[in-house]
């Protein structure tokens, strides 16, 4: 009884990490299942050649979702951490605090922003940004942005551009807070 028990422990406990570790991908079905207004749909996350590991980093101009637009190049000189998530992915969720704490820790040298794909609406991610008391910045994604980021094949996936606007890191899955910070630490140590 007791192996038994050792073995459903496991195997949860692997699934979890799992799950934590991975992305939410692109699936088809339940994009169709869902009712709720897109913003951006998850199957333009896929099209495009994709921002690249030393390359430097396409520029956008988002919305803010408390008003005002946010241009990348406005950030240069900094380092920015780049988040493209939604509220219905689970690890998208688990990185949120540790993007949080890093966003704080590092506030004089580094920007995060969260782009957010929204496929629940605005308002969805309006409120889940202040139920969880995030604080960083976080613009909605248009069809322009999938495009320029794309190769995308699942979220959250995040980018770490250095001061010169040029792609030192790319992530894809959920990732650990050591994970982020020390790439963060050596772009800035840099």
């Amino acid at each position: 009884m007791i192996k038994k028990y050792s073995l459903l422990v496991l195997a949860v406990s692997f699934l979890t990490a799992l799950l934590l570790f991975s992305g939410c991908g692109n699936d088809k079905a339940e994009e169709k299942a869902d009712s709720a207004p897109k913003s951006t749909s998850t199957a333009a996350i896929a099209q495009g050649p994709g921002a690249r590991v030393g390359g430097q980093v396409p520029d956008f101009n988002l919305n803010l979702i408390d008003g005002g637009t946010l241009q990348l190049s406005s950030l240069r000189g900094k380092a920015v951490l780049l988040d493209f998530w939604d509220t219905w992915c689970p690890p998208c969720r688990a990185a949120m605090p540790h993007l949080e704490e890093i966003s704080t820790t590092y506030q004089d040298d580094l920007v995060v922003v969260g782009i957010a794909f929204g496929r629940q609406g605005q308002e969805a991610v309006v409120k889940f940004v202040k139920d969880y008391g995030l604080t960083f910045e976080f613009v909605m994604a248009d069809e322009k942005i999938a495009t320029d980021f794309g190769g995308l094949q699942s979220i959250p996936t995040t980018f770490l551009v250095d001061e010169n606007g040029i792609i030192v890191k790319k992530w894809v899955g959920g990732q650990s807070k050591a994970a982020y910070e020390d790439a963060v630490k050596a772009v800035l140590e840099s």
